[in-house]
């Protein structure tokens, strides 16, 4: 009886730890830090950004592509930036003009299976194309709120900033335009990809560059 109790006793020891285990790692979680409370984010892109809305949509592709934020602590498990695209044109020349105003990312320091993170998706962005004549010929919404894959960091140490790169895979779209303006005559669209490398800097009220990190666990 004794050797039962222990035996299931050790069984349960091993099926809590295990749980534990488990659990740690499906809510694993890092933090960004900053040299001081209230650092100014400004980020840049290294590389071209781009966008596919899923499989026969072309690329927009923007030439320019910043990104502003404010940290409210030195440290935080999530970090909030107010995208902007300027210069955007599809794979056919054609001139894409993205409301951003209302679009925020929340980024997480959080870890999913092969090393990445999230971002959250809140607000709203329109994507309009138009032809050589200035009429518009498709547009592309993206899905709000959603949650998008494929994020990591680079700390590049002290002052220097973080590389932010993303590869998203699953974004979440509606088009309208049909097949012959927007390659695609799928309205709803869930396979969208997200690509570019963005270098983000801090400084604090005063100008002064300020060390920025992201650990993740």
């Amino acid at each position: 009886m004794n050797r039962k109790i222990k035996a299931l006793g050790l069984t349960l020891v091993a099926s809590f730890a295990l749980t534990a285990v488990m659990a740690s790692a499906a809510s694993a979680a890092g933090t960004f830090t900053a040299g001081t409370a209230h650092t100014i984010l400004s980020g840049f892109q290294t590389t071209t950004h781009s966008f596919t809305a899923g499989s026969g949509f072309g690329a927009i592709r923007c030439t320019t592509a910043t990104f502003a934020g404010t940290t409210t602590a030195t440290s935080e498990t999530d970090q909030t930036i107010k995208p902007t695209y300027e210069g955007c044109t599809d794979t056919l020349g054609r001139k894409v003009d993205i409301d951003s105003e209302n679009l925020v990312y929340t980024f997480t320091a959080n870890t999913n299976a092969g090393g990445t993170s999230d971002v959250h998706v809140s607000g709203a962005i329109k994507l309009t194309v138009t032809s050589s004549g200035g009429s518009v010929v498709c547009t592309v919404t993206i899905t709000s709120p959603q949650t998008d894959n494929g994020i990591t960091y680079k700390n590049l140490g002290g002052t220097s900033g973080i590389e932010v790169t993303t590869h998203a895979t699953n974004v979440q779209s509606t088009s309208e335009g049909g097949f012959f303006n927007c390659g695609t005559s799928t309205t709803t669209l869930t396979a969208g990809t997200y690509n570019g490398a963005t270098l983000v800097r801090g400084t604090d009220t005063a100008g002064n560059a300020v060390a920025i990190n992201v650990d993740v666990e």
